[in-house]
């Protein structure tokens, strides 16, 4: 997927200043115990991923890429422990360089800044299986022959393939029990737009056969297509809300007044005498 052409590890690791040209090839680091061989893989690591995987994992507890990453004299400054690296990405036939801080290990800065090869750096981040450290390849090593099948799925992490698939086949099963439901609301919305439009089949030429039937007693153009962005209400005029009227002052307080004043009259001892004489003659 990509080449690495050159890396510069800088207070990184065991390592405070180192620039190595690898000029896209396959290469092999040897060296006495103690002088970096594994600070130049976990440099690798840290720039393609932002993660050291010698720092992670079962029994690591408290250690963290941006306490444990930076060299011990810049233990206090993260910042200061940064790894670029300038890899090719041959499907985009083009150089790129990278580079990570302890800092800020998740973030990625590119030169230049491209879609495609951010792209294709998130993919190689999210398989970080591109690096195997020394324990897992002595478990694998030491492993018999019947549970060897099982540490070369602990090696490539196919554990979490098991995992996506036990998730996707729940989120199948969901969806399995609404289709049902979902295919009746279908049909049922198909039989009544078929019913509607009065036709014997729901094709689009009879859709639009019938639609503009109707829309030319609306005085409305016919519809020439119809497609998922067609609308059978092209052209009809979308009602307005109508605004709220304003009270004139004078007028409601005019209107309060009559109101009080046949109040009055109603409960009055004139209007109490009319009922009763009315009452007494009934």
């Amino acid at each position: 997927m990509i080449r690495v052409e050159s890396i510069t590890i800088t207070e990184f690791r065991g390592i405070r200043n180192l620039t190595i040209a690898f000029g896209g090839k396959n290469f092999a680091v040897c060296g006495p115990n103690g002088t970096g061989k594994s600070g130049v893989v976990d440099a690798l690591e840290f720039v393609l991923t932002g993660n050291i995987s010698r720092l992670s994992g079962e029994g690591m507890g408290d250690v963290s890429v941006k306490a444990h990453a930076p060299h011990v004299d810049s233990r206090n400054k993260p910042g200061n422990a940064r790894v670029s690296a300038t890899v090719l990405i041959p499907s985009l036939k083009k150089s790129y360089v990278v580079e990570r801080t302890a800092k800020s290990p998740s973030t990625i800065q590119l030169t230049p800044e491209e879609p495609g090869a951010r792209t294709v750096l998130q993919a190689i981040a999210a398989h970080p299986e591109l690096v195997l450290s020394r324990r897992e390849l002595i478990r694998y090593v030491l492993a018999t022959p019947g549970k060897r099948a099982e540490e070369v799925q602990a090696l490539l992490h196919l554990d979490r393939v098991d995992e996506v698939r036990s998730v996707l086949q729940k989120i199948a099963n969901g969806l399995e029990k609404q289709l049902p439901i979902l295919s009746s609301a279908v049909t049922q919305a198909r039989d009544n737009l078929r019913r509607v439009l009065e036709i014997e089949s729901l094709t689009a030429t009879n859709v639009l056969v019938a639609v503009n039937a109707r829309r030319a007693l609306l005085g409305l153009p016919a519809l020439t297509e119809l497609t998922d962005k067609t609308s059978l209400k092209d052209g009809l005029a979308v009602p307005t809300t109508a605004k709220p009227q304003r009270v004139v002052k004078a007028q409601a307080a005019a209107d309060l007044k009559a109101l009080r004043d046949g109040l009055d009259e109603i409960s009055s001892a004139a209007t109490a005498a009319l009922v009763t004489d009315v009452t007494d003659d009934t």
